[in-house]
């Protein structure tokens, strides 16, 4: 049986595409963490990416950055395949148009616990010629700190109007 260009396979990049998989996603998710995270020290020396648009770091610390992913990306194979291509996003992400970049944290919650001053908050889009499934758009969330430093919060899919 051939599988038409549109359909989507049960695995994209390893990343189970069914509903009911967030369990294996969220493996995937922390095994992906590990791997930016290593890599990063080990070429750059520090545990960050560089946004080109804000013109800095962005610091991945696993408490906060993988934390928040693994509870929310493992919902969908979009936010899961995001994380896959989390240097990327977070080096490519720019602002969408008629959106703000920068607002305050909520008031309860992991942002307040993390001690966050400002979200930050960028996009990034997939795009493929060959399959109409790999064409979506992501929001990447990034906390500020009181002093300026920028840590990846969370990168999901966003549904386009």
């Amino acid at each position: 049986m051939e599988t038409k260009v549109n359909e989507l396979p049960p695995y994209v990049e390893d990343i189970p595409t069914e509903k009911h998989e967030a369990k294996r996603r969220r493996e995937i998710i922390k095994n992906e963490y590990i791997r930016l995270l290593e890599k990063l020290q080990r070429k750059y020396g520090k545990k960050a990416v560089y946004n080109e648009f804000l013109q800095t770091d962005v610091y991945i610390i696993m408490r906060e950055s993988e934390k928040k992913a693994s509870n929310s990306a493992a919902f969908n194979w979009q936010s899961t395949y995001a994380v896959k291509h989390l240097e990327t996003v977070i080096k490519d992400a720019v602002p969408m148009e008629g959106k703000p970049i920068y607002s305050l944290p909520k008031a309860t919650g992991k942002q307040k616990e993390f001690r966050y001053v400002n979200m930050a908050t960028l996009f990034y889009s997939f795009a493929s010629d060959q399959h109409d499934y790999l064409n979506f758009t992501v929001k990447l969330v990034m906390g500020v700190k009181t002093d300026g430093r920028h840590v990846q919060y969370s990168v999901n899919k966003v549904e386009m109007a």
